[in-house]
């Protein structure tokens, strides 16, 4: 298996594992096996295969406390996909008694059980001393578990760890990059538009800088200043990164194709990523003109989900 495939199959682990406890399903939503298998037998079915440690782990879950001892037990098992989907259950049912085993995983010698362990952290997530252990995560030596303690940070928008996720900017995986702007995006909202600008203008890989843009949609309350990032992301020498911008710009400053232009929109300005510089330049300079003589009097439309002119405003000469 390649690498990126390993990943892939890895990510959907974790997420299965996350889906697992996010509650107990009816008892006739299991298909695998009879309702009445014994905790025991359930915890065995974990090892064979991850179709069967889901369904496991949600009858588990269903069992509730009865079942925490074993899956405590369980997650020292010498099979790493029984540690993960212990931790999913015990996840799943929430008693606390099961926070030093899942905690104790953290040091797991498998990244994938380090990224469901740190994931389900988020059930107790409340708790001081949780906290400081998944926090703890973001200085992992896998990239990939780095992911996860990221998700878990903008799952929970846990604004406190903003210096932490800051700091994995200067990461050397492009891929964590990306994942810790996201979450800066989302726990710090417009508070984090500085930092998608310093990021677009100043990284090296093109997949962190259409991060930035990216970034743009998942910004809480929506701001117009997003436009200013949008605009400069016309000029990155890299088409994606342009490509993704100009979509960007036209979904929520300008208009769809087919549709008629709306006051204060940008219907003109027909900019092409893979377009001499000359012509680029051109439709650049329409942009920053329109933003410059619209930008105080653009309003986020929350219905039609873009930016649209205050009906006081007059609209602004390209």
């Amino acid at each position: 298996m390649g690498r990126l495939a390993a990943i892939a199959l890895a990510g959907a682990v974790v997420f299965l594992a996350a889906r697992a406890s996010a509650q107990a399903p009816a008892p006739q939503a299991s298909t695998q096996g009879p309702a009445t298998e014994s905790v025991p037998v359930l915890i065995e079915r974990m090892a064979k295969d991850d179709f069967n440690g889901l369904d496991a782990s949600r009858k588990l879950t269903q069992i509730g406390e009865a079942a925490v001892p074993a899956l405590i037990g369980a997650t020292e098992s010498n099979v790493p996909r029984v540690r993960y989907w212990s931790v999913a259950a015990l996840s799943g049912i929430g008693s606390e008694r099961g926070i030093p085993a899942v905690m104790k995983l953290l040091d797991d010698g498998e990244p994938l059980v380090r990224a469901v362990a740190v994931w389900h952290l988020g059930r107790w997530f409340d708790r001081p001393e949780v906290r400081d252990a998944a926090m703890r995560k973001l200085r992992d030596e896998s990239a990939f578990v780095k992911g996860w303690a990221l998700k878990l940070i903008q799952e929970k928008k846990y604004r406190a760890a903003a210096g932490q996720v800051s700091a994995l900017l200067k990461d050397a995986e492009p891929g964590v990059r990306y994942d810790a702007l996201h979450a800066l995006a989302v726990i710090e909202g417009p508070g984090a538009l500085d930092t998608l600008s310093r990021v677009l203008r100043d990284d090296e890989s093109p997949i962190v800088r259409e991060g930035a843009v990216r970034c743009c949609t998942v910004i809480e309350p929506p701001t117009a200043r997003t436009a200013e990032i949008l605009i400069a992301a016309l000029e990155d020498k890299d088409q994606t990164v342009r490509e993704a911008a100009v979509k960007l710009l036209r979904k929520g400053f300008g208009q769809e194709p087919g549709e008629p232009a709306g006051k204060g929109q940008a219907p003109g300005i027909r900019f092409e990523p893979a377009a001499e510089p000359v012509e680029r330049d051109r439709a650049v300079k329409q942009w920053r003109n329109w933003y410059e003589a619209n930008k105080n009097s653009l309003r986020w439309n929350e219905e039609k989900r873009r930016f649209d002119m205050a009906e006081a405003a007059s609209r602004g000469r390209l």
